[in-house]
């Protein structure tokens, strides 16, 4: 899949959300979440060590960003992945 594609399946999926009535990606009700980093979470030749992350943290984070976007890294994604990850909590709950 190119990238391109790709960004047309996130907006398709952000405005999927859109049109379920949520406009905004609600932290209060949960925080710290686990997750599994590189490279264990592809790697199934060993028991993974889950580390904890937090969603106020990477609202924050990402917030920056909108203000600095050359400040964007890897760990930006990953951010950007665990709120998607909330996004579809709050689409299939």
């Amino acid at each position: 899949m190119t990238l391109d594609d790709f960004e047309k399946c996130i907006l398709q999926l952000l405005n999927l959300a859109r049109q379920r009535g949520i406009e905004r990606l609600d932290t209060q009700a949960h925080d710290y979440y686990w997750i599994v980093p590189a490279p264990d979470w592809v790697d199934f030749t060993n028991d993974p060590k889950p580390a904890v992350g937090s969603l106020h943290d990477d609202l924050a984070e990402l917030r920056k960003l909108l203000d600095d976007p050359d400040r964007g890294s890897s760990i930006d994604l990953d951010r950007a992945a665990s709120l998607l990850h909330l996004l579809s909590d709050h689409l299939s709950g």
